[in-house]
């Protein structure tokens, strides 16, 4: 089944301790695919479109437009101890927080701290954590849960260092693990694993229409969601559905499939012409000392650093309708009253964007059309300064469908 839900189980009990009752309409920041935010009182959310009113005014808005509903007044809520101190990464990319995580082979049953108690196939797990994550575990397991394997592997710490076992995860509960290892079958108790990791790959829902974000760090991909009275009903597949309290909520997300950020991409051409004889290759997500991303005061945790002379060609083969990003000179060099740099953006032969951009300016919000267009060229040439500090930040680059 899609979205790696053969079945999912809402517990009213579980859901009604977390769900607290508001009033019918909900405050929310609605994000729309042209790159403006609409706030009002959520009334209606349908599969088609949401209502929102503001002022007495009634604005009907198409799914299709929207990128993202947020619940700027429900809070985040980390999570608290042994009461949801196990993780769920599924193998759509939906991941749960909670505890109480038993698998028969066939099935994981797993009380989720936000959705209630749901069982999904054994097969669509990819992950299950069992202990916290912290400065020194966080890196290390992200790695492990990249590699490709041919085996499950039983994951344990060792002081500051995550080991694994090679083997097969046959069944678990609350106390232990059965695990097959070099051919025996041994029990292994679960307070001893920092984590389990599947030998299944990775396989994002294409069906999946939104993810819904809730206040205690979870993410579910689902089909479609729908607005009754004070809960959200969400589908993950055919007949299988899941309510919760939208003070449960902090964001949905439909971008799925129609935002791809530019520093996910690799250009197919990258041209450099250096002032002197130092290159500086461009950089995606930090700036060339690995530092983050910052304009002004605001840091960005996505976009390119690119240093002049630069340019940097992306095939679009006409799937994408506009770019928007936001650009300035980076902070680092901004402060010292460095960066000048001239910045051509072209769709094809078309010129889209032409200006100056130097560090006594604000940043630069960018909203380019892009339909049609089969290549997009970034130049950032030298600028008055030449090439004293001339460190562009193009960040929240994104391309739209």
């Amino acid at each position: 089944m899609p979205f790696g839900f053969d079945l999912v189980r809402f517990i009213a009990g579980s859901c009604a301790a977390l769900c607290l009752f508001v009033s019918s309409a909900f405050a929310v920041d609605v994000a729309t695919m042209d790159g403006k935010t609409i706030t009002g009182e959520l009334s209606d959310l349908a599969s088609e479109q949401l209502v929102l009113e503001s002022g007495g005014n009634v604005n009907a808005i198409s799914l299709d437009r929207v990128m993202t509903v947020s619940w700027p007044e429900n809070k985040a809520k980390p999570a608290a101890g042994g009461s949801a101190s196990q993780q769920i990464r599924l193998t759509d990319g939906s991941q749960l927080r909670g505890s109480q995580a038993t698998g028969d082979g066939l099935t994981v049953s797993f009380a989720s701290s936000a959705f209630g108690t749901i069982s999904v196939p054994f097969r669509n797990v990819k992950s299950l954590l069992l202990k916290p994550l912290d400065d020194v575990t966080r890196e290390p397991w992200q790695e492990l849960l990249s590699k490709t394997a041919a085996d499950d592997r039983l994951v344990i710490r060792k002081g500051d260092v995550l080991d694994f076992l090679p083997g097969v995860v046959t069944e678990y509960n609350e106390s232990e693990i059965s695990f097959l290892y070099d051919g025996s079958e041994i029990d292994v108790p679960i307070a001893k694993v920092f984590g389990i990791i599947h030998a299944v790959a990775m396989q994002p829902g294409t069906q999946a229409r939104c993810a819904v974000e809730t206040v205690t760090g979870e993410r579910l991909l689902v089909q479609s969601v729908a607005l009754q009275g004070q809960e959200l009903i969400a589908s993950t597949g055919p007949q299988q559905q899941i309510r919760c309290s939208t003070e449960n909520i902090s964001r949905l997300d439909f971008s799925l499939g129609r935002v791809v950020y530019l520093s996910d991409l690799t250009p197919e051409g990258t041209e450099y012409t250096p002032f002197f004889d130092t290159i500086w290759e461009y950089q995606r997500d930090r700036t060339a000392d690995g530092k983050q991303l910052q304009l002004g005061r605001e840091k960005f945790s996505r976009g390119l650093w690119i240093h002049s002379r630069t340019e940097l060609t992306y095939r679009l083969a006409g799937e994408y309708t506009r770019l928007h990003a936001v650009m300035g000179i980076d902070h680092g060099v901004a402060a010292a009253g460095h960066g000048d740099v001239d910045v051509i953006i072209r769709g094809d032969d078309e010129v889209l964007y032409q200006g100056n951009v130097n560090a006594r300016m604000d940043p630069i919000p960018l909203d380019l059309p892009l339909s049609g267009k089969r290549f997009l060229y970034i130049t950032v040439d030298f600028g008055k300064g030449l090439d004293i500090g001339d460190h562009l930040d193009l960040v929240d680059a994104r391309l739209l469908k």
